[in-house]
């Protein structure tokens, strides 16, 4: 017995005996529009059991922030840790992105499946955009609605003819979501640990229609949940500031811009956007149940992410793409067993930008120099230390290029410009003071005793993103702009077309040559 136990002892030294510790694991959740309403982040009416033992044994960023309030634009940004003006990207991706942005600089799963991990996608992780790895992607199939009645309505007269929401007595897997939890339970079984995975799991839900099975419905009651508190729309504000395009869609209570749903509807569509927050978790629940089974808990991290917020009544909006809070602040936990300061909130600005090198740096992968995020593993280690001077976001408000709103956050305002890139004008200028005013209720701006301010927080967001790093640290990426963002896929195609219409050429011809043509023609046409 004594020669056996000698022998391990030294072949240990050589990698016998005893396995080598593998990397460890990664659960990234991705949410489509999620936003801060979750009780982890003080929003105790809400029923997320899951996320609150995430929380616990994890780190919360109370002020982590999207590039972009839309999905494409988003994802695009955080999946490959480039801001849009690398990207390229409004809405949906743009071929810039497709043919040279990801074959030139890779994405983060890219980038897991390159360093030995077992890297899948499961659900919705890019937009409308199929990304090739090492193993098939999982799609859930199946349509947006689950009852046969809205699935005939849809089929016939689309988003108009069919109700925002739905509430149907059938189990999960009957849902999207459901089936892409299973598929990942089904990954997870299979697994050898003969390598560590990186799966990325996109759920479906709370995006329109807010689709869930009756008994998450069930865990609220509609009278006792609460209203947004502040419909009004900001005093000050410009109208380029709000965009009601979800409004265009699905049979809601009205369609009339600036009239508010009445309380019963608004209680209607918030019990139904809680009911998919819930609904989700439950799957998550179940995916930490597996892998907890599996005993490896302890070397697996889950991320949880959305691609941005969602207003639900706030300023009398219901949806994204604002330059505000509700959809710019998004919630973002890292999480394992047995980590440092377990269950604290750090209140650092942080950007989706800097999730990628964050991963990869907790996977020990060198990082490559284009990244424009930085990796917040300081944060981690001691969640109150100082970080980044400011954090930037910006939203487009026409599909061929015109009007953008560029924004700028540091710990005590936002500072927004809207700009008309035609006539080189700035259409609107917005300031709130989150201290003293965190609902974005009055634009400061328009005062002129804020003059001072409004240049301070102009100055901030003109030296950009690379003058906010945390102290110390030095961005070599370098990375060209991206041109105007050229619409890719069939999704393109109504995008595409008013592109044409407005600056002429020839779609055949190449998105090169359309980006060319812009360039050349841009001003001249969009002036007359």
């Amino acid at each position: 017995m004594r020669i056996l136990q000698l022998i391990c002892v030294l072949s240990l030294c050589i990698g016998g005996c005893v396995k080598k510790e593998l990397p460890p694991n990664f659960v990234f959740i991705i949410i489509d529009d999620q936003n801060m309403e979750l009780s982890c982040f003080g929003k105790d009416y809400i029923q997320t059991p899951h996320l609150d033992i995430l929380a616990s044994e994890g780190i919360r960023f109370n002020h982590a922030y999207v590039q972009q309030a839309v999905c494409a634009a988003s994802r695009s940004s955080f999946l490959t840790s480039l801001h849009p003006r690398s990207t390229g990207v409004e809405y949906p991706y743009s071929y810039y992105f497709v043919e040279k942005v990801i074959p030139t600089y890779g994405t983060i799963g890219k980038y897991f499946m390159q360093n030995g991990y077992d890297t899948r996608y499961f659900g919705k992780v890019h937009h409308g955009y199929e990304e090739e790895l090492g193993e098939p992607n999982y799609h859930p199939g199946g349509t947006r609605y689950v009852s046969p009645e809205n699935i005939q309505i849809d089929e016939e007269l689309g988003n108009l003819g069919v109700p925002p929401y739905e509430k149907f007595n059938g189990p999960d897997s009957l849902f999207q979501d459901g089936r892409i939890a299973n598929a990942v339970i089904r990954a997870l079984d299979g697994w050898k640990n003969e390598q560590p995975f990186f799966y990325v799991v996109g759920f479906l839900k709370p995006h329109l229609p807010f689709s869930a099975p009756e008994k998450y419905w069930d865990l609220y009651q509609r009278e006792k949940i609460p209203l947004a508190v502040n419909t009004d729309r900001p005093e000050g504000y410009n109208d380029i500031s709000i965009s009601r395009y979800n409004l265009q869609q699905y049979k809601w209570q009205h369609d009339t811009r600036d009239s508010l749903f009445t309380d019963d509807y608004s209680r209607t569509l918030r019990n139904a956007y809680f009911a998919c927050t819930s609904f989700v978790d439950a799957q998550i629940g179940k995916i930490m149940d597996e892998v907890d089974r599996m005993g490896i808990s302890g070397n697996t991290y889950f991320v949880y992410i959305s691609d941005h917020g969602f207003h639900l009544g706030e300023k009398n909006h219901w949806g994204k793409t604002t330059l505000y809070e509700p959809s710019l602040n998004s919630p973002l936990i890292i999480s394992r067993k047995g980590m440092m300061n377990k269950g604290a909130l750090c209140d650092a600005l942080v950007e989706y930008v800097d999730i990628m090198p964050t991963l990869l740096d907790l996977a020990g992968i060198r990082l490559p120099e284009h990244l424009e995020g930085v990796s917040m593993v300081p944060l981690l280690n001691d969640p109150e230390r100082t970080f980044k001077k400011a954090v930037f976001s910006q939203q487009e408000r026409d599909a061929i290029g015109r009007r953008k709103g560029y924004s700028v956050r540091n710990d005590q305002y936002r500072y927004t410009e809207w700009h008309n890139h035609v006539t080189d004008e700035i259409i609107a200028v917005e300031l709130y003071d989150l201290q003293s005013d965190p609902l974005e209720t009055v634009n400061l701006a328009l005062d002129p005793s804020n003059k001072a301010t409004v240049e301070k927080m102009a100055e901030v967001l003109d030296a950009g993103w690379e003058a906010a790093l945390p102290e110390g640290v030095v961005n070599k990426s370098n990375n060209p702009e991206a041109p105007p963002a050229y619409a890719w896929g069939p999704e393109g195609v109504p995008r595409r077309k008013l592109w044409h219409e407005v600056y002429g050429g020839n779609e055949a011809d190449g998105w090169e040559k359309a980006i060319d043509i812009r360039l050349s023609k841009g001003r001249e046409v969009l002036k007359k």
